[in-house]
C-alpha cells in the first residue's frame, strides 16, 4: 500500500514529465528546479516499487509500468483536483484578492470571468500599475497577482506565459498612412508616439526603443498619465499616434484607423505571484489560468 503521507506534488511532477517528455521541461513548466523534479519522480518511484521511466539521451519516456500508472494516477487526479476546488470554493466564499494589471481586462477574456463564476463570494480589487511596479507590489505582499507584460528575471515570483498578443498602430483617419494594411516601426520616425506613463505604456516603449536601435531611429515618445480609452481619443484629435496591445475597443473611437505592426512585434503576457502566498482565492485563479492557458480560453 502506498504511503498515505507520500507528497502528492511527486504524482504531478511525474504527469508533467509525462507530458513534456523530460525532467527540464517540466520544470520549466512547473517553475521549480529540474532536479527538484528528478529527485520527486525518484521518490515516487520508490514509493511504488516500479521504474516508471526510461531516462535517455534523447528525454524520458514511461515504461509500460510507468504507463499504466500515469493513466491510472491522471483520472484519480481529476477527481482529486474537483474535490480540492469546491473545498477551495467554500474556504474562499468570504475571502479577497487583490489583482494588479498593467495590460486591459479585455486581455484576460473567459478565465477571469470563469473565476467569478466559481469564486462569487471573493472580493477582487484590480489596482492598475506598470509591469515594474506590479513585480514590486506583489514582493510587497500588497497584492496576491498580477498580470503584465514581462516574465520576472530570477528572484522569488514564480511566472505563467499566457499567450502573446499583438501590437497595432492607431491612427487618425487622415494620417498618409491610414490607408496601409500593415505597418513596420521605421514608418513611424517622423510621429509623435504618445503612450501611456501606466499599463503596458513602459512596456511598449521599452520593445520600441530596442527594435529602433538597429535602425539607428530615435522614436518620438510623449507621455501622458491617461488610460488607453483617453490616449484613442487623443489619436483621433490628431495629438499623435498610439500603439496597443490586445482586443481592439468594441466601440472604436470615430476619427481612428487601427492596423497591425509587421514582424514580430507582440507582447507576451504573464500572471505573476508569489509562491508562498497562501490565499486559497489566489490558487483557485491559478488553476483556471492554467487551463486557459493549455485550452486557449484566456484569448
Amino acid at each position: 500500500m502506498l504511503d498515505r503521507f507520500m507528497d502528492l506534488r511527486h504524482f504531478h511532477y511525474a504527469l508533467a514529465s509525462a507530458e513534456h517528455g523530460s525532467f527540464r521541461r517540466a520544470a520549466a513548466a512547473l517553475n521549480v528546479q529540474q532536479s527538484t523534479v528528478s529527485r520527486g519522480v525518484r521518490s515516487l518511484e520508490h514509493h511504488v516499487g516500479a521504474e516508471l521511466f526510461e531516462r535517455g539521451h534523447a528525454g524520458i519516456r514511461p515504461t509500460s509500468a510507468g504507463d499504466r500508472f500515469l493513466r491510472e494516477a491522471t483520472l484519480g487526479f481529476d477527481h482529486l483536483e474537483r474535490a480540492m476546488q469546491r473545498v477551495g470554493v467554500r474556504r474562499s466564499e468570504c475571502g479577497d484578492l487583490t489583482v494588479g494589471v498593467s495590460v486591459p481586462l479585455t486581455v484576460l477574456g473567459d478565465a477571469f470571468q470563469q473565476f467569478r463564476k466559481e469564486y462569487g463570494g471573493v472580493s477582487v480589487e484590480i489596482v492598475e500599475s506598470t509591469t515594474g511596479g506590479s513585480s514590486a507590489l506583489i514582493q510587497q505582499g500588497k497584492l496576491d497577482v498580477a498580470f503584465v507584460a514581462n516574465s520576472p528575471a530570477d528572484g522569488p515570483l514564480r511566472s505563467l506565459h499566457l499567450r502573446d498578443e499583438r501590437m497595432i498602430v492607431v491612427l487618425p483617419t487622415s494620417h498618409r498612412l491610414a490607408s496601409a494594411r500593415e505597418l513596420v516601426l521605421e514608418e513611424l520616425r517622423n510621429d509623435t508616439i504618445i503612450l501611456s506613463t501606466r499599463g503596458l505604456g513602459p512596456d511598449i516603449a521599452d520593445h520600441l526603443t530596442r527594435r529602433l536601435e538597429k535602425s539607428e531611429v530615435v522614436p518620438n515618445f510623449q507621455s501622458h498619465g491617461v488610460g488607453q480609452f483617453n490616449l484613442i481619443n487623443m489619436v483621433a484629435r490628431e495629438f499623435g499616434v498610439t500603439i496597443v496591445a490586445g482586443p481592439l475597443p468594441q466601440a472604436a473611437c470615430e476619427g481612428v484607423v487601427f492596423i497591425p505592426l509587421a514582424g514580430s512585434n507582440v507582447t507576451p503576457l504573464y500572471a505573476i505571484w508569489m509562491a508562498s502566498n497562501p490565499n486559497p482565492a489566489l490558487k483557485g485563479l491559478l488553476h483556471i489560468l492554467r487551463k486557459a492557458a493549455r485550452t486557449g480560453l484566456a484569448a
